[in-house]
């Protein structure tokens, strides 16, 4: 009965996860209003109520971004797992940069709309790219240098999700959509979903791998950027026009929130992910014996 009631003890998380958790809903919850209700366009403009979004936007992003680099601290420089979860950083860093180059961009092309590539696009691949070698490290860790042929799976579902968009381009393409956007802008554009979906999927696949998934859970965030970005680009190619005026404003405010939840379901992952680390560190440092 004492043994089951401090293992319990034991998984319940600090009160600092608890607060954070709650903010995180306060945030999201703020972010929602702001989209839906608009409440700056009378009081200011469209401009500073979009801006007040964006800024929402940041904070959760650096939240994600600042917890990767706390945790990738937690490793010393020889132990293998800290490449992992330095390249995992290092992405969302470049989604930070992302969400900065927006602002910039805003200033200049507000009313007259971004260009086909812009700055924020080499971020968010750039950030793609560290997700993807620190997957890729992952992999190798946990299957091992005596079998590096299964991590040729890896290289196949790269390619895979790359032959996939270049589907998904062409049939929109098909149907009508990204008109006046150039083919490889379109290319890009689509490829931002399938790769969230991909490496959300193997996030999942990592969870089975590690039991009850708590080195996986980092990842879950991109599961909830897939389906933003799904419905955003989708909007961005004109399929916003395609659907009833009800249903395509409900698609876009679930997937403003969706989107900043991703960043915030990556944050609290890592935050508990570092303080059970912590934790781990101070049990085993009062255990040892002292030897002055």
């Amino acid at each position: 009965m004492n043994e089951t009631t401090q293992q319990s003890r034991k998984r319940k998380s600090p009160p600092i996860f608890w607060w954070s958790a709650g903010m995180s809903v306060i945030l999201l919850a703020m972010l929602t209003w702001v989209y839906y209700a608009e409440p700056l366009n009378e009081l200011a403009s469209e401009y500073w109520n979009d801006k007040v979004v964006d800024a929402l936007n940041l904070i959760a992003a650096v939240a994600a971004a600042a917890l990767s680099a706390m945790f990738a601290r937690q490793f010393g420089t020889g132990e293998r797992p800290r490449r992992i979860w330095l390249a995992f950083s290092i992405g969302w860093w470049c989604w930070v940069a992302g969400e900065l180059s927006g602002f910039i961009y805003d200033l200049y092309y507000y009313e007259s709309g971004y260009p086909d590539l812009t700055l924020i696009d080499l971020c968010w691949s750039l950030g793609y790219f560290f997700f993807g070698l620190s997957l890729y490290y992952q992999f190798r860790l946990i299957y091992g240098s005596t079998q590096k042929r299964k991590t040729i799976i890896y290289f196949l579902l790269l390619g895979l999700g790359l032959i996939v968009t270049l589907g998904l381009t062409q049939l929109a393409l098909q149907f009508g959509l990204g008109e006046g956007i150039g083919w490889f802008a379109l290319y890009l554009a689509v490829l931002y979903p399938v790769f969230d979906l991909a490496e959300g999927a193997a996030a999942i696949w990592l969870s089975f791998l590690f039991g009850r998934g708590q080195w996986g859970r980092p990842w879950w965030g991109l599961i909830a950027f897939a389906v933003a970005d799904g419905i955003n680009i989708y909007f961005w190619i004109g399929g916003y026009e395609r659907l009833p005026e009800n249903t395509a404003l409900i698609l876009d405010v679930f997937s403003t929130t969706m989107y900043a939840a991703g960043y915030l379901v990556t944050a609290l992952a890592l935050l508990s992910n570092y303080l059970m680390m912590r934790h781990v560190t101070v049990r085993t440092q009062k255990l040892q014996p002292d030897t002055a």
